[in-house]
């Protein structure tokens, strides 16, 4: 059953978020009603040395966003949440091992989606995350200088409220489409970034190795809580490359470093990076 959408669409509520956030340690807390680009905006901050290591910043309405290879990414007001996240974990984790952030968030949101929404969430490669076979969720990370060193800026933008008129592509879902009722955004918000700071901590203690169980996370490795999440694995998928090339094959398991491993009919194995591809979908022409 459907929810009203005034009543689904109550503001975030700044107070009550810092009630439900205030035993993270987290850096500087930013809330704009009105953003050009939370990623654009937090990485400015953190150039000037405004924001430091889990500082977040998030708005209500994101009006000049960007996803992956610079597409345009705007949500109608208060219908989502648009969340970027400064990550510095300094000379714990090397520069290398900085591009898992993307894997961290993904599966930071899953678990906080599926808690408070109660909506399966999985992982298709590189970067968004699924609901059944529509997307729900696309997370852009960016490396900035921090420090002596790097940090990484995670933006995200998880569709919680919009109507089936409002998305803007027939593959794209929302969570209270997927799950027909009213999603407390204060408080999914909330759980994303304890969860992110859980992933966080124990991805640091392991100085960033991603073959190395996470303290706290039953023994399981990052590559393989972000492998078993993963819809792309076990699918032919198709791969396009900026210059136009494409390659046909089954996604196999992700490698180390993040890559997708692929295995074609004669069972060559090729790795694919995410910042080598244009797109990756489905062989048979499904979105995931």
């Amino acid at each position: 059953m459907d929810t009203s959408q005034g009543a689904a669409r109550a503001a975030i509520d700044p107070t009550r978020f810092a009630q439900l956030t205030q035993q993270l340690s987290l850096g500087a807390v930013e809330f704009k009603e009105t953003s050009g680009s939370t990623n654009a905006e937090l990485a400015d901050l953190a150039s000037r040395g405004l924001a430091g290591h889990l500082s977040v910043y998030y708005t209500e309405h994101q009006q000049a966003g960007k996803g992956r290879l610079g597409r345009a990414w705007v949500t109608p007001s208060g219908s989502s949440i648009t969340v970027s996240v400064m990550v510095a974990p300094g000379a714990s984790v090397p520069t290398e091992a900085l591009s898992w952030y993307t894997m961290l968030a993904a599966l930071a949101w899953s678990r906080a989606a599926e808690r408070v929404a109660k909506v399966p969430v999985r992982i298709k490669w590189p970067n968004d995350l699924l609901a059944g076979e529509f997307k729900i969720c696309g997370i852009l990370a960016q490396m900035v200088p921090a420090g002596s060193g790097y940090g990484v800026v995670v933006g995200t933008g998880m569709n919680v409220d919009q109507s089936r008129e409002e998305l803007p592509v027939p593959t794209a879902t929302s969570l209270r489409l997927a799950s027909s009722h009213a999603i407390d955004r204060t408080q999914l918000l909330a759980e994303y970034l304890k969860e992110l700071v859980n992933l966080d901590r124990g991805f640091r203690q392991v100085s960033g190795s991603v073959q190395v169980p996470l303290p706290g996370f039953e023994g399981r490795s990052l590559r393989e809580m972000a492998s078993e999440k993963l819809a792309t694995l076990g699918h032919e998928v198709r791969v396009e490359f900026p210059d136009g090339s494409t390659l046909e094959a089954t996604a196999v398991q992700l490698a180390p470093d993040g890559a997708l491993v692929l295995e074609d009919r004669n069972g060559q194995r090729t790795n694919v990076l995410a910042g080598d591809v244009h797109h990756v979908r489905r062989a048979d022409g499904k979105y995931a």
